[in-house]
């Protein structure tokens, strides 16, 4: 950035340097308190898909924090372009930050922007007091992200913070920059100030060479397993690298939740998701794993909804992994995790997956090879709904029929991340789908499908939530309502995952003692009354397809479609339900 010699910098200018610098082009959130100086730089969004000229200034979206929050998510989920959203000062933080949970969880590079209130109105009992006599957020936000935690409030020093912020973002780690409103005004004594765009970490050849060789010895004569973690929805190649690789090792390959997206459909040994909404060939393989077996896992993936609280059970665990630190590790490693020998190389997954296939290519390895999966990856029978109800078998099937190339999907925390994995079994070649669903907070889905549409307009964006869910974003679907978003509503006046899974955690529980049942709601009137089209699914899906041929048609208003759902229709797995 260069401006006037004869002017210097103040702490604002500097800030919107380095985030302009970092690929920040729209903010979201809402005005007021100690944000109103920071805003007055940007320009308001329309609230629509115009075009965006890459000159033009960023802008402001204005959206509810708790939605706000997650925007950044659905951002990188969707493309790696990096999002900031921003709460005013004081209570409102605390909406903004349930999406840094899952930005931590996940390992996913945001930008939350707070503000504090002035310190000369410490100790006078100030409307939204910040300081460690009122809110104490400061304190609050380094508790869950140590080292993390930039505070803004020295004007000459603020260059060298927002380098250190840098280098967090670059290591897939989310950051809060807390601004102090006065201070920031002030100047830095700079005239200017570079920084630089957001760059993928080097490869190491060494380190990749010492990888292959081991890994080539490990895997003579045994049986090896994939793991796809999350990580490879990062990588662009992953889907034809890991097919390839499968291919040289004959090895079968189960994947996550996300790990999917680094996954080809027609890979044959793909035998699907484990554990949460895991398919019962990818359970049957996991389950078999023993010490004379070699697991690689593609992408660190050690939570519940993966591997259910359990060890790697395999004899030689290989893990590879691009993020230092990442969610789980302890020390620096996932060490803690195996139960027999362990091995970890830290390095940029394409680099590490492209010289891991060129050597097996050279050198061929003698494992011992699996057979291909089979057809249809489950075998156990799921009844249909009752009368009335939307058959969740045939909703999912058909869809997955009906996906347009460029699909975008998101999972909100409800029996749809569940339930659709096991009845699609393998990921579609048109839609790739995410769900950020380690802190378990509902109602994410969506800000994360605006900050998708925002870094990718021209996908088509969908997103699955419940009717538990809905109630926690409905206040913010004006704002949407034109971006052209394709909304799923399960419909079973309950909180379904409770519902289904307290026959499990207490057997023989009462109705009356459950608590999970709602309140119907008319979801439809309520999208029609914020601006959007809403729709009914029939149970018997017969206007599915128009639904989606008017989502396809890209009208630019935003679709909400209520489903029937029977919340006795138990279809995908949830072991976790087991650990409570």
């Amino acid at each position: 950035m260069t401006t006037n010699p004869s002017r210097r910098l103040s702490g604002y200018d500097v800030l919107l340097s380095a985030l302009r610098a970092w690929g920040v082009t729209i903010y979201t959130g809402v005005t007021g308190g100690g944000l109103v100086h920071f805003l007055q730089n940007l320009e308001a969004h329309p609230g629509t898909l115009e075009a965006r000229d890459a000159e033009k200034p960023p802008l402001f979206f204005t959206l509810g924090e708790y939605a706000a929050g997650f925007v950044p998510l659905g951002s990188y989920f969707a493309t790696g372009e990096l999002g900031c959203c921003l709460a005013t000062t004081g209570a409102a933080t605390k909406l903004l930050t349930c999406a840094l949970s899952d930005a931590k969880m996940h390992d996913l590079p945001a930008v939350f922007l707070v503000p504090i209130a002035s310190a000369k109105s410490q100790g006078l009992c100030p409307v939204q007091d910040t300081s460690p006599m009122g809110i104490n957020v400061v304190a609050q936000l380094e508790a869950e992200l140590p080292g993390g935690v930039f505070m803004l409030d020295q004007p000459t020093q603020i260059i060298s913070q927002l380098r250190q912020a840098q280098h967090r973002l670059q290591q897939s780690k989310p950051i809060v920059l807390v601004i102090e409103p006065t201070f920031l005004k002030l100047s830095t004594g700079e005239v200017t100030c570079d920084f630089s765009p957001l760059r993928p970490a080097e490869p190491k050849p060494a380190e990749l060479r010492r990888f292959v060789e081991t890994f080539h010895a490990a895997a003579e004569g045994r049986r090896v397993v994939i793991l796809a973690g999350e990580e490879l929805a990062r990588v662009p190649l992953a889907p034809k690298l890991t097919t390839r690789l499968c291919e040289q090792l004959g090895a079968p390959l189960v994947w996550s939740l996300n790990g999917v997206n680094g996954v080809e459909r027609q890979n044959p040994w793909g035998h699907g998701y484990i554990s949460f909404g895991g398919n019962d060939a990818a359970m049957d393989v996991w389950k078999s794993l023993g010490e004379d077996d070699v697991l690689l896992v593609l992408g660190a993936c050690p939570d519940e909804f993966t591997v259910n609280l359990q060890p790697y059970a395999a004899g030689k665990t290989f893990v590879l992994t691009s993020i230092e630190e990442a969610f789980g590790q302890i020390d620096g490693s996932f060490a803690h995790r195996a139960r027999h020998e362990f091995h970890q190389w830290v390095t940029p997954l394409d680099s590490a997956l492209h010289a891991l296939v060129e050597h097996l290519e050279k050198n061929p390895p003698h494992t011992r090879r699996a057979k291909p999966a089979p057809a249809n990856l489950n075998h156990t029978p799921r009844g249909p709904p009752r009368p009335g109800f939307a058959d969740m078998r045939q909703f999912y099937t058909r869809l997955d029929d009906l996906w347009a190339p460029g699909t975008l999907g998101f999972y909100d925390a409800c029996i749809a991340y569940k339930d659709r994995p096991y009845v699609t079994q393998r990921p579609h070649p048109n839609a790739r789908f995410f769900a950020p669903y380690r802190s378990s907070a509902m109602g994410n889905v969506l800000g994360v499908c605006v900050g998708a549409k925002f870094s990718s307009p021209d996908s088509h964006i969908v997103g699955f939530t419940g009717d538990g869910c809905f109630r926690l974003f409905a206040g913010c679907m004006s704002e949407a309502s034109q971006l052209d978003l394709l909304l799923f509503v399960l419909d079973n006046a309950s909180f379904g995952l409770v519902e289904q899974g307290l026959p499990i955690v207490i057997p023989g529980l009462p109705a009356t003692r459950r608590h999970t049942q709602l309140t119907p709601m008319g979801f439809g009137d309520i999208a029609r009354a914020c601006g959007w089209v809403g729709f009914d699914l029939k149970p018997d899906l017969t206007n599915l397809d128009a639904i989606l041929d008017l989502h396809r048609a890209r009208a630019g208003q935003s679709i909400l479609v209520t489903i029937p759902v029977d919340t006795e229709q138990i279809i995908g797995l949830n072991p976790r339900a087991g650990n409570l």
